[in-house]
């Protein structure tokens, strides 16, 4: 995507003034972005349905954690998407930067029951999705997305990813964005 927008390895941030939707004060990590379209993760949403230690208990994995899981998006909503830090990774990890990956199999959370896995991680349930185009129309403002659609970005740092917060994450993320937007301008 040479000349053009990619936003791997970013978080994308609901802006203040956005639509009223699942992804109202969201933050996304962006996982991958080509010309085919895009694929991440929310990071900020724990839900109140279900919690790791059922989730890893229903798959057969001994664990009595009560760690919250959180809602990564509403597409492929049946499967367990592990954001996590690179001190762990399985052959099948994504890599999103050089100190984040995602991983979506049983492996990581059976790791992170016994105690091996990764420092850092987020269990997400489902993920979410762009076509061609899309999230860069919806960055953009362009028809058929309307301006309250536009994401705010910054690189993905261990800082914006894990070190805060559910509560105050998307507070944190702006001025994230907004240390970098100024920094790019300097």
């Amino acid at each position: 995507m040479k000349g053009s927008l990619n936003l791997t390895g970013h978080i994308i941030v609901a802006q203040p003034k956005g639509i009223d939707s699942i992804f109202s004060k969201g933050v996304i990590l962006v996982a991958k972005h080509n010309a085919e379209g895009a694929w991440g993760v929310m990071i900020n949403k724990p839900t109140n349905k279900v919690n790791l230690g059922q989730v890893m208990r229903s798959t057969g994995i001994d664990s009595q954690s009560n760690e919250s899981i959180f809602v990564g998006g509403p597409v492929d909503t049946h499967r367990i998407h592990i954001v996590h830090t690179l001190d762990w990774r399985s052959p099948n990890t994504v890599l999103v930067t050089p100190e984040i990956g995602i991983t979506s199999e049983m492996s990581a959370m059976a790791a992170i029951s016994a105690g091996s896995g990764p420092n850092l991680y987020r269990v997400c349930v489902g993920l979410c999705g762009w076509g061609a185009g899309q999230l860069e129309g919806e960055y953009k403002g362009l028809p058929p997305w309307k301006p309250e659609h536009r994401w705010l970005d910054a690189p993905a740092s261990i800082e914006a990813v894990f070190d805060t917060s559910n509560d105050t994450q998307w507070e944190k993320c702006i001025d994230i964005v907004a240390s970098s937007k100024v920094s790019d301008w300097l």
